[in-house]
């Protein structure tokens, strides 16, 4: 089902600056501003064009117990409620200083599919 969601307000979904180098790759976050949401899946990332894979992506919404993105699905859905948090931890290479393009995928029960499309840069 595609999203209603304009293009606008799935952006600020986005938390800019939360580009981070972690031990094992990197991170970033998106800030549920929109409505309470369950999701149903986790499509790859695309970081400056090239495809990172599910079973490289951990999420974790809020404080709550990490999950590999390819582990969700409708029949083991994450909720993201309203003002929550959800940080992805991708496993691979650190990214290099400066600005990056980010594309993320979620599939929510609520609204279907969505593209959240950021650009930010880490230092």
């Amino acid at each position: 089902m595609p999203t209603m969601i304009p293009t606008f307000l799935l952006k600020k979904l986005y938390v800019q600056g939360s580009f981070k180098n972690t031990e094992r790759g990197f991170q970033l976050a998106l800030r549920n501003t929109l409505a309470p949401g369950t999701l149903i899946g986790v499509g790859a990332i695309q970081l400056d064009g090239r495809d990172i894979p599910r079973d490289q992506i951990v999420i974790q919404v809020d404080e709550g117990a990490p999950v590999r993105a390819s582990d969700i699905s409708f029949d083991a859905p994450r909720l993201f409620p309203l003002n929550a948090t959800v940080t992805f931890r991708v496993d691979d290479q650190p990214l290099a200083p400066g600005a990056h393009r980010v594309n993320i995928s979620v599939n929510t029960k609520e609204a279907g599919e969505l593209k959240i499309d950021a650009e930010d840069s880490i230092e």
